[in-house]
C-alpha cells in the first residue's frame, strides 16, 4: 500500500525496522484469511492492535483518493487511507471524480447531484479565479466587471488562500449538503459561516503540508551540505528554497529565515496590461496579522502592471512568513469569505427547469428548457427576543432573517439518488476498522491521524485549562474500554432497511419518499370598499365606512385567512422535516453499506463537559436511533448459556413496548408471538408485518432473527449470539436524586426498592393528572353574572374559565405518552415552555386521530396545553419532594456562585473538572457581500449568563453522576473480560452476560452514592470561595441503598 511504503520511507531504509513492520503485518494476517477478491472492506481480516499515531500532513502528501488499498493490505493502512479520504474528500476525491468523468465524457457514472455540480463547476471556478485576480491586481472599482463591496479587502486575502478549483468544490458541496440536511431554507448567516469554516479547515491543512515540506527540505539540505553545496534545492511543490542570512533577514532567535520562492513570483513579472494572465500562486494565509496585511496592501496605488507584480510577490512572501502561526480565524473573516463564495455560487448555479415554449436559436417557436437558479433566497420576518418594554421603546420592533433554499428539483434529485450520493460528502469522523488509539491526554487518543479532543469544550477556555492539571486516568480507562469493543454491521437488517427506502415503505427512521400535498397559500382578504377608496386632500386614502355586518364578515375572513395560512405553513414544514429525515436516513444507510464487509468496526469515544460519553462518529453509532442500533451488532458471539435465551425474549418484549410487566411475563409475551417472530424472519414484507408495529422495529427485527436462530439450533444455551441486550434505568435522573437524598418514597417510585412488579413513575404521574383533570371538567362551567363585559373579568376569573374549558378539551386524551417526556426531563431542568411544547405535540396527535381540525382549534389547544403542563408539573412537585429539595439546594448554591460573576464549576466523581460554559453572548453586526449579519461573541472574557448558570446546574450535575456510573461500570466489565457498551443510562452486553452485568451496575451505583457526594461538592466550593456562605446540604431520608442490590427492576 502507498501509505505503508511511505511510512517505511520516512523511517529510513533500516532493515531491522522493515523486518519489524513485516512481522507486524504477518501477525494481523494470521488471525483470519482475507477473501480471494473484492475491493477495500470486502473480506478484510481483523486486527485488534490499536491504531498508531500518525501526522495527517505526512499522510496527505502521498494520498491517492482514487486508489484505496486492496484486499491484501493491512487494516492499519486501510484505516489511514480512510482518514485521509475523510480529511480531503470534499476537495481531492470529488474533484478527481469530476475531472475523470469530464475527460472520458462519462457523465452517466455520476449521481444526479454530481452532474449538476459538474454543470456549475467551470463557471464557478472561473468566477472565483476572476475575483482572486481582481484582489491581487488591486483593480479600481470602476474597472471591475462585478460590484466590489467595501468588505472586498477584508475577505480578499482569505479568498486567495486556496486554489479556485478547491474553493469551487468546497462551496458547491458545503452549500448543497447543509441545505439537504436542514430539509428546507437555511439562514444565510449559518450557511456562510459553514462555508467559511470549511475553507479555514482546508487552509490549515495546506499550511501543515507546506510546513512539513519545508521541514523535510531543511533536513535534506542539512544532510547533503557535508557532501556538496546546493544553492537552491527544490521543494516538493516545485518552489525554490533560498536561504538568506543578510542583514535584516534574520529571525529574532538568530536563526536563518527560509524563504520559499514560488514559481509564480517569476510569472508575475510577465504581467502586461489589464488582460494579462495572472498565475495564482499556490500559497495559503495564516490569519495572524492579516488585518495589518490588508491595510498595507490596500493603501498602495492600484491598476498598474508593476503594482500587480508587487502585490502578488508581497502577498506570497507575507503569507509564507506567517505560516508558523496556527491561530483560528476570527468569525468575521470566515463569515466574509463564506458570504462571498455563497454569492458567487448563487450567481452561476442553475438547474434545468421545466420544458416550455421558447424561442430557439433560429428565431422560430419551439420547445426549450429554461434554466432556473439552483438556490433561491427568502426573507423571514421575526420578532426579536426582547422584553415588551424594549419592543415598545424601539420603533422597529421586528426583524428579518435572510434564508437560502435549494431548488425543489435539486432536492428531489438528491432523494432519488442512492444513499452514496449523500454519505460520501459529509462529516469526516467515521467508524474505524482498527481499535482506536488509547486516550493518554486531553488531545491524544482516538483516530490515528484525525484530531479529536477528549472533551467537547465548544470554545470553553476555562474547561480546557482545567483539564491540563486534572487526573483523568479513570476517564481514559473507561473511554478506552468502550472504544475497544468491536462491532459489525447486521447485513440482514441492512437489507431490509434498504428495501424500505427503495420501495418507499416508511418505517421508523426510514421516512416516506413522498411529500405531503401542501395547501395553496391563501390570499389576504380585502377590506370592503378598498376598490372605491379615493385619495384625500391630506394624501391619505379615504376609505368608506364599514357596516357592523361588514366588519364582522371582515374579521371572520381574516380569521379564516390565518387558519389557512397556518395549515399551509404546517404542511410545508412537514415536507421540510421529511427532507431532513431522508438525508439522515441516507447517511446512516450509506455508512452501513460502506462498512458492511468489515469483520470489526470500532467507535472512538469522547465526553462532553459533564463527562457524558459519546461515540465520535455522528451518523452511524450505537448512540443513534433505532435504525442505527438495529444495524449494529457485537462482532464477537458468545453462547447464550442458561439464562441468555430468557433475556433475549425479555429484550424483544422491551422493544415491543411490553416493558411494564414482570420479566417472566415479558418472556411469555415473546413466546406468545412466536408465529409473528417467525413471519418477520421468513418474509419481513409479507402479509404478517407485526414487527413493523414495534416501538423499535429494526432492533426488534434483529432480535427476531436471533430468537429463531436459537430455537432452530436445537440447543439455545449453546447458540452463539452477538446481539446486544439492553438494561435501561427507570427514569435514571430521579433514581440519582432519590439516592442523593435517601428518599424512600421517591426511590420506591423509580425501582430502587424490592418489588414483585416494576413501578412505573410515568403511570403514577399520569393517574394523578387524569384525576385532577377529570375533577375539573366535571364541575359546572364557572359563570359571573355580575360581569357584563368579558374585558372586565379579573385574572382569577379568567383563569377559572380557561381551566374548565381546557380540562373539558383534554379530558379523555391523557395517557402515559402525554406526560412521559415531561416527567423524564423534569429532573433535567425542563422549563414550563418546554413542558408545554412536549405535551402539545402529543395532544395534537390525539386530536388529529379523533378527526379534529387542529388549525381551527389553535387558541383552544394553546390554552389547554398550558393548563395541562401546569397540572403535570404540580403533580411532580407533590410526588417527588425529596428530589425537589435536592434540586433547590443545587440551584441555591449555583445562584450564590453566579452572583460573584463566576461560572459554576465542580469535579465529577470520576475526576473531570467541569465548567459550565454559559455566558452572555455579545451581538455585533457584520456587513457582508450578501447582507448585514448579526454574530455573537462567545469569548471567555464575556460576563456569565447568571440565569442559565443557575437553571442548568442541577441537571448538569445529575448528568455528571449518570456518566460516572456508566464509566465505572465499563471499567469493571472490562476488568472481568466482558463486552460492554452503553448509551447514557442504557447498558448493553451479550445476552448470556446480562445477569453478571446487573450485579456490576448495581455495585457501581451503590459505591458511587456511598460517597457523601453533596458534602464533597460543598467542600470543594468552600475551598474555592472561602468568602461565600453556602447552605447546609438537605437532610436525608431512610432509604438503604443496599436494598437496590436485590431490586430486580432497578435497570430493566
Amino acid at each position: 500500500a502507498v501509505l505503508a511504503a511511505m511510512e517505511r520511507e520516512e523511517e529510513g531504509e533500516d532493515n531491522d525496522d522493515d523486518d519489524e513492520d513485516a512481522e507486524g503485518e504477518q501477525t494481523d494476517a494470521e488471525m483470519a484469511s482475507p477473501a480471494d477478491d473484492g475491493g477495500m472492506g470486502e473480506g478484510q481480516w481483523r486486527t485488534r492492535e490499536p491504531a498508531r499515531k500518525r501526522l495527517m500532513s505526512d499522510l496527505l502528501r502521498s494520498f491517492d483518493p482514487q486508489n484505496p488499498p486492496g484486499p491484501g493490505a493491512s487494516l492499519h493502512d486501510v484505516q489511514l487511507w480512510m482518514e485521509c479520504d475523510a480529511q480531503q474528500e470534499q476537495v481531492l476525491r470529488y474533484q478527481k471524480v469530476i475531472d475523470d468523468a469530464r475527460s472520458r465524457r462519462d457523465h452517466a457514472s455520476l449521481t444526479s447531484v454530481q452532474r449538476q455540480i459538474l454543470r456549475w463547476y467551470p463557471a464557478l471556478r472561473s468566477r472565483i479565479e476572476e475575483e482572486q485576480k481582481e484582489y491581487l491586481r488591486g483593480r479600481e472599482k470602476k474597472r471591475s466587471t462585478h460590484r466590489r463591496p467595501k468588505s472586498f479587502n477584508k475577505y480578499g486575502p482569505f479568498l486567495c488562500a486556496l486554489q479556485p478549483e478547491k474553493l469551487a468544490v468546497i462551496a458547491a458541496h458545503e452549500a448543497i449538503t447543509r441545505c439537504l440536511l436542514a430539509g428546507g431554507p437555511v439562514p444565510a448567516r449559518d450557511l456562510a459561516l459553514k462555508l467559511g469554516a470549511a475553507v479555514e479547515a482546508e487552509v490549515h491543512v495546506q499550511r501543515l503540508l507546506r510546513e512539513r515540506m519545508a521541514e523535510k527540505a531543511a533536513r535534506n539540505r542539512a544532510e547533503k551540505e557535508a557532501a556538496a553545496e546546493i544553492d537552491n534545492p527544490v521543494d516538493g511543490d516545485g518552489s525554490e528554497i533560498v536561504t538568506t542570512a543578510a542583514a535584516g533577514q534574520v529571525d529574532g532567535d538568530g536563526g536563518k529565515r527560509t524563504h520559499i520562492k514560488s514559481d509564480d513570483e517569476d510569472a508575475g513579472r510577465n504581467i502586461h496590461g489589464d488582460d494579462a494572465e495572472i498565475h495564482l500562486p499556490n500559497w495559503t494565509y495564516s490569519p495572524a496579522h492579516l488585518q495589518s496585511f490588508v491595510e498595507e496592501l490596500s493603501g498602495a496605488p492600484s491598476g498598474s502592471s508593476e503594482n500587480a507584480k508587487v502585490r502578488i510577490t508581497e502577498a506570497n512572501r507575507r503569507a509564507l512568513r506567517l505560516l508558523a502561526d496556527p491561530k483560528p480565524w476570527h468569525p468575521d473573516h470566515g463569515l466574509q469569505v463564506g458570504a462571498a463564495l455563497l454569492m458567487m455560487l448563487m450567481e452561476v448555479a442553475t438547474v434545468e427547469g421545466d420544458r416550455g415554449q421558447g424561442v430557439d436559436s433560429s428565431g422560430g417557436d419551439g420547445a426549450s428548457i429554461v434554466d432556473e437558479p439552483a438556490f433561491r433566497t427568502e426573507r423571514k420576518f421575526i420578532v426579536p427576543k426582547r422584553s415588551k418594554r424594549q419592543n415598545r421603546k424601539q420603533k422597529k420592533w421586528w426583524g428579518s432573517v435572510g434564508l437560502v433554499a435549494l431548488h425543489d428539483r435539486l432536492v428531489r434529485m438528491a432523494n432519488e439518488d442512492t444513499y452514496h450520493s449523500v454519505e460520501g460528502h459529509t462529516e469526516r469522523y467515521r467508524p474505524m476498522v482498527v481499535p482506536p488509539r488509547d486516550w493518554e491526554g486531553p488531545n491524544e487518543g482516538g483516530y490515528a491521524a484525525l484530531k479529536v479532543d477528549l472533551v467537547r469544550a465548544d470554545r470553553n477556555g476555562a474547561q480546557t485549562r482545567a483539564l491540563s492539571g486534572a487526573d483523568l486516568s479513570t476517564v481514559y480507562g473507561g473511554l478506552n474500554a468502550l472504544g475497544r469493543v468491536p462491532w459489525r454491521i447486521n447485513k440482514r437488517v441492512l437489507e431490509v432497511a434498504q428495501r424500505c427506502w427503495t420501495d418507499n415503505v416508511p418505517l421508523g427512521d426510514v421516512p416516506s419518499r413522498s411529500n405531503f400535498d401542501v395547501p395553496l397559500m391563501p390570499e389576504p382578504p380585502q377590506r370592503p370598499g378598498d376598490a372605491q377608496a379615493e385619495l384625500g386632500s391630506d394624501g391619505e386614502v379615504a376609505e368608506s365606512e364599514m357596516t357592523d355586518e361588514e366588519q364582522a364578515a371582515f374579521k371572520m375572513a381574516w380569521r379564516n385567512y390565518y387558519i389557512e395560512m397556518g395549515r399551509h405553513r404546517r404542511f410545508k414544514q412537514k415536507n421540510m422535516d421529511l427532507n431532513s429525515l431522508r438525508c439522515s436516513a441516507l447517511l446512516k444507510l450509506g455508512q452501513a453499506e460502506t462498512f458492511k464487509e468489515f469483520e470489526d468496526i470500532f467507535f472512538p469515544y469522547n465526553v462532553d463537559f459533564r463527562g457524558r460519553a459519546y461515540p465520535v462518529p455522528p451518523h452511524l453509532s450505537n448512540i443513534g436511533s433505532d435504525l442505527c442500533r438495529g444495524l449494529l451488532t457485537f462482532a464477537e458471539s458468545k453462547p447464550l448459556g442458561e439464562r441468555g435465551f430468557f433475556w433475549l425474549r425479555v429484550h424483544l418484549a422491551n422493544l415491543a413496548g411490553a416493558d411494564k410487566m414482570s420479566f417472566e411475563d415479558r418472556a411469555a409475551f415473546a413466546d406468545d408471538h412466536m408465529d409473528d417472530v417467525r413471519a418477520a424472519v421468513d418474509d419481513p414484507f409479507g402479509p404478517n408485518r407485526w414487527w413493523m408495529g414495534l416501538d423499535d422495529p429494526f432492533q426488534g427485527l434483529a432480535a427476531c432473527h436471533e430468537i429463531c436462530a436459537a430455537v432452530d439450533s436445537g440447543d439455545p444455551a449453546s447458540y452463539q449470539c452477538s446481539l446486544p441486550v439492553h438494561m435501561d434505568g427507570s427514569c435514571n435522573g430521579l433514581q440519582h436524586y432519590a439516592a442523593l437524598g435517601r428518599d424512600r418514597g421517591g426511590g420506591k417510585a423509580v425501582n430502587l426498592c424490592v418489588s414483585d412488579e416494576p413501578q412505573d413513575v410515568y403511570v403514577g404521574v399520569m393517574n394523578e393528572v387524569i384525576r385532577r383533570v377529570k375533577e375539573e371538567s366535571a364541575r359546572d362551567a364557572p359563570t359571573f353574572p355580575d360581569v357584563n363585559d368579558p374585558s372586565d373579568l379579573t385574572k382569577a376569573q379568567r383563569e377559572k374559565i380557561n381551566a374548565h374549558a381546557s380540562a373539558s378539551l383534554v379530558n379523555g386524551l391523557i395517557d402515559r405518552g402525554v406526560v412521559k417526556r415531561t416527567v423524564m426531563t423534569s429532573v433535567y431542568g425542563v422549563t414550563f415552555l418546554g413542558a408545554k411544547n412536549q405535551i402539545r405535540e402529543k395532544v395534537e396527535e390525539k386530536l388529529e386521530e379523533r378527526g379534529d381540525d387542529i388549525d381551527e382549534m389553535e387558541a383552544e389547544i394553546h390554552g389547554a396545553c398550558t393548563y395541562l403542563a401546569r397540572v403535570t408539573m404540580d403533580v411532580m412537585g407533590d410526588l417527588f419532594v425529596g428530589a425537589r429539595s435536592t434540586m433547590n439546594w443545587l440551584a441555591t448554591c449555583a445562584r450564590i456562585i453566579a452572583a460573584e460573576g463566576q461560572p459554576v464549576a465542580w469535579i465529577t466523581p470520576i475526576g473531570i473538572p467541569s465548567v459550565q460554559p454559559y455566558r452572555q453572548r455579545k451581538s455585533y453586526t457584520v456587513t457582508t457581500i450578501l447582507q448585514q449579519v448579526v454574530l455573537t461573541n462567545n469569548s471567555d472574557n464575556l460576563p456569565i449568563h447568571r440565569q442559565r448558570q443557575v437553571s442548568a446546574f442541577p441537571p448538569n450535575y445529575v448528568h455528571s453522576l449518570d456518566s460516572s456510573h456508566m464509566i465505572l461500570t465499563a471499567l469493571e466489565m472490562s476488568r472481568r473480560g466482558l463486552t460492554f457498551s452503553a448509551v447514557h443510562d442504557s447498558f448493553w452486553t451479550h445476552a448470556g452476560d446480562v445477569d453478571e452485568m446487573n450485579v456490576v451496575l448495581r455495585d457501581a451505583f451503590v459505591d458511587l452514592h456511598g460517597r457523601p457526594l453533596l458534602e464533597e461538592l460543598k467542600r470543594t466550593w468552600e475551598l474555592r470561595y472561602p468568602e461565600l456562605d453556602f447552605p447546609d446540604v438537605p437532610e436525608t431520608g431512610d432509604l438503604d441503598l443496599n436494598e437496590l442490590r436485590d431490586a430486580p427492576y432497578f435497570f430493566q
